[in-house]
C-alpha cells in the first residue's frame, strides 16, 4: 500500500508520519513531500492533499482515499471522487479556534475595541474620564439572544462558549429528526424562525451548493438590528445585500472573516469584498485567519494521522465527507 502526504513535511509532520509508519509496518509506504508525492501520484493508494491539479487525480485510478488535513473539500475534483468511488475523509480540529475567533469578532464589535484603539492610538479619549455619557458606552453580549447557522463541530464548540455568557443559543440546520446537540437551547430547520428575534447571528456553515447565497435580501431583513458574523464562507450570505444592510443599518453590525476577493499572484494587496464594506465604521474586519493558529494546525494534523491509522486497519475512518452535498 502507498500513501502520498502531498504537502510540506515540516517538523511535526514528519514526527508524525514516523509514529504512522512504525505502527503501520512495512507492508504500507508513505511517500512523503509534495514533490515526490505528485511524481508518484497515480500510483498511490490514498493521499493527504492540500491543492492538487485535477490532472493528477486523474492518473490515479487504484486511490481509494483523501484525506484532507482540513474542513473544506471545495479544492477537490468532486465529480470524479465520486465517480470512481473515492472516499473523503476531512477533519474538525480547527472548531476550537474558529469558534474563539467568532467569539472575539463580536465582541470587539459590541464592546467599540477596534474603534477606541484606534482613537487612543490617535491620542483621543472616550468615556468618563473626559466627561462623556452615553454616547460612549459600548454594549455587553450577557443574555443575548443567539442563533447559529450550522451546528457542527465549529457551532457546537460556539454555543458553549456562549453559554459562559447567559446566552440563550438557537441553531439551524437543514436535516430533521435529530435532537439538538449540548449547549443549543433549540434547533430548528425553518431558517426565518431561526433569524427572527435573533440579537447575533453566526455563520458556521461550509460553502456548497444548498448554501450558496442562503442569507440573501430577505433573510437580512429578517435580521434587523442584529450583528452578524461569519465564519463559515463569504458567498452563504449574498455580497451586494450584505453590503446594502450594513450600509443602511438594517444590521447593526457585522464582524467577518471570510470574504469574496482574495489576493492573487502572491499579492498581499486586496480588497476583500466588490462592494467597499471593509470601509464602513460597523465592521470588524479579519483575513481569512480564524482557523489558523499553531493549535489548530497541529490537532488537524493529528486527527489526520488518526484517521489514516483507522483506515488502514479497518477500511474506514471517522468523518466522511459526501461528496454529492460537498461536506
Amino acid at each position: 500500500m502507498r500513501i502520498g502526504f502531498c504537502l510540506p513535511m515540516n517538523e511535526m509532520w514528519t514526527e508524525l508520519a514516523d509514529g504512522l509508519q512504525r505502527r503501520a509496518g512495512p507492508g504500507v509506504e508513505l511517500v512523503r513531500g509534495v514533490e515526490p508525492c505528485l511524481a508518484a501520484f497515480g500510483t498511490l493508494d490514498a493521499v493527504v492533499a492540500n491543492m492538487v491539479d485535477r490532472s493528477y487525480y486523474e492518473t490515479a485510478t487504484g486511490l481509494k482515499a483523501v484525506f484532507v488535513p482540513f474542513v473544506g473539500v471545495n479544492h477537490l475534483p468532486a465529480d470524479l471522487l465520486v465517480e470512481r468511488g473515492v472516499a473523503v475523509f476531512n477533519c474538525h480540529g480547527n472548531a476550537e479556534s474558529v469558534a474563539e475567533r467568532a467569539l472575539a469578532l463580536v465582541l470587539a464589535g459590541f464592546g467599540r475595541i477596534v474603534e477606541y484603539h484606534n482613537d487612543l492610538r490617535d491620542r483621543k479619549w472616550h468615556g468618563f474620564w473626559v466627561g462623556k455619557g452615553r454616547e460612549d458606552f459600548w454594549h455587553s453580549i450577557y443574555r443575548r439572544r443567539c442563533t447559529i447557522l450550522g451546528s457542527g463541530a465549529i457551532g457546537v464548540t460556539l454555543a458553549r462558549l456562549l453559554k459562559a455568557f447567559d446566552c440563550k443559543v438557537t441553531g439551524y440546520r437543514r436535516r430533521s429528526g435529530e435532537a439538538a446537540p449540548a449547549y443549543f437551547d433549540e434547533v430548528t430547520t425553518d431558517l426565518h424562525s431561526a433569524l427572527g428575534g435573533a440579537e447575533i447571528v453566526f455563520v458556521a456553515l461550509p460553502l456548497t451548493d444548498a448554501t450558496r447565497g442562503l442569507l440573501g435580501p430577505s433573510e437580512l431583513a429578517a435580521m434587523k438590528g442584529a450583528w452578524l458574523v461569519n465564519v463559515g464562507r463569504g458567498e452563504v450570505v449574498d455580497e451586494a445585500a450584505l453590503y446594502a444592510a450594513l450600509s443602511d443599518g438594517t444590521l447593526a453590525g457585522a464582524g467577518i472573516d471570510v470574504w469574496y476577493s482574495y489576493p492573487q499572484d502572491g499579492s498581499v494587496m486586496g480588497a476583500p469584498s466588490n462592494f467597499p464594506i471593509h470601509t464602513l465604521p460597523n465592521v470588524v474586519l479579519s483575513p481569512h485567519v480564524a482557523g489558523s493558529t499553531w493549535e489548530a494546525v497541529d490537532m488537524n494534523a493529528r486527527q489526520t494521522i488518526e484517521n489514516m491509522e483507522r483506515w488502514i486497519r479497518t477500511g474506514d475512518a471517522e468523518h466522511r465527507v459526501d461528496l454529492n452535498s460537498s461536506y
